[in-house]
């Protein structure tokens, strides 16, 4: 039987880092070692996959920037007109889901896309890293994961890029998709798949990058924490300092706090998403005075997802505020 052909691209995160000791869990660094190092590593993978490997860059995904998301989709689009049957994407957990929801949302193929890591370092007892890897190279390699956006795979689970979120600081099973449940299951060389995304992805959905896009051309897009003894310091500052679209992390089901709506009733040139702080559940479009007010409900995207969504929409559509408001609805 012919080996499928997976391109494994190396962007950095705990799964190239290294602890002074087997125990160290936390704390540790992103090393000089590369993607092409953690494969040599694993041989194993060549007795499922023929193998090419790519470096974009190799940092921490708490520092990743729109520059570097440009860069890794434009990277997969052009590859998959080449003859890879799919793509591996070794990421940092931090910020996993943000990096995999904007390739959901921009790729243009069809080809299966997975995102791993790893929560221990490589030089951890029991590191994560290595089944995580193997289990990805499968997955990018079946029929099966073809057409169902890109996935993010780690401890023998698949979820969407839509609906993922890390939710633990330190346990290997941190990733869950709280509104819709995983995708489906890798055991051994077996993968089950229970659902799929019905929301709009790749090439069904209306946003793309161009090759030479840059992060000077996308609207600023923040995202503001709300809480208990809220002040509007911070707000006005986005405002002033020209920011083209808030998200605010809201309580609750997106309760935006009365201090901030005189702020936003004069921003008339600032687009505002309720999301919510709470994890879960989705944000409905709540006081009357909120909606005359054009502040946009994010469904089920938390904060940080909201704010991507926010971005590409501003880039594609400006201030059509009826046109960004149907886009949180299908997406």
């Amino acid at each position: 039987m012919k080996k499928t052909k997976i391109a494994v691209i190396g962007t950095g995160g705990t799964i190239v880092s290294s602890g002074a000791n087997a125990t160290q869990m936390t704390g540790y660094s992103i090393t000089d070692a590369d993607i092409h190092t953690i494969m040599t590593a694993l041989p194993e993978l060549n007795d499922i996959a023929e193998i090419a490997t790519f470096s974009v860059f190799n940092i921490g995904s708490s520092n990743i920037k729109l520059s570097n998301w440009l860069e890794l989709v434009c990277l997969i689009n052009k590859l998959s007109k080449e003859n890879f049957d799919g793509f591996v994407v070794t990421h940092g957990t931090d910020t996993m889901e943000e990096t995999a929801f904007f390739a959901n949302l921009t790729l243009k193929t069809e080809k299966p896309v997975v995102f791993t890591g790893s929560m221990k370092p490589a030089t951890a007892v029991s590191a994560d890293g290595p089944l995580n890897l193997l289990n990805a190279v499968r997955l990018a390699g079946s029929p099966k994961a073809a057409g169902k956006g890109v996935l993010v795979s780690l401890n023998g689970t698949i979820h969407g890029a839509r609906d993922v979120v890390k939710t633990n600081t330190v346990a290997v099973e941190t990733f869950k998709s709280p509104n819709s449940g995983p995708l489906g299951y890798i055991i051994g060389d077996q993968i089950d798949f229970l659902t799929e995304s019905v929301k709009p992805h790749t090439l069904r959905s209306c946003f793309e990058v161009g090759e030479t896009d840059t992060a000077d051309e996308y609207p600023r897009v923040c995202a503001l924490l709300c809480c208990a003894d809220q002040n509007p310091d911070l707000l006005e500052a986005a405002v002033d300092k020209g920011f083209h679209g808030i998200v605010l992390s809201c309580t609750g089901n997106g309760s935006v706090p009365l201090v901030f709506e005189p702020v936003l009733q004069k921003a008339h040139d600032v687009v505002c998403v309720r999301s919510s702080r709470t994890g879960s559940g989705p944000v409905t479009e709540g006081m009357t005075r909120w909606q005359v007010n054009g502040m946009i409900p994010s469904g089920t995207l938390n904060p940080q997802k909201a704010r991507i969504l926010l971005q590409l929409s501003l880039k594609k559509f400006g201030l059509d505020l009826e046109k960004i408001k149907e886009i949180f609805k299908t997406y």
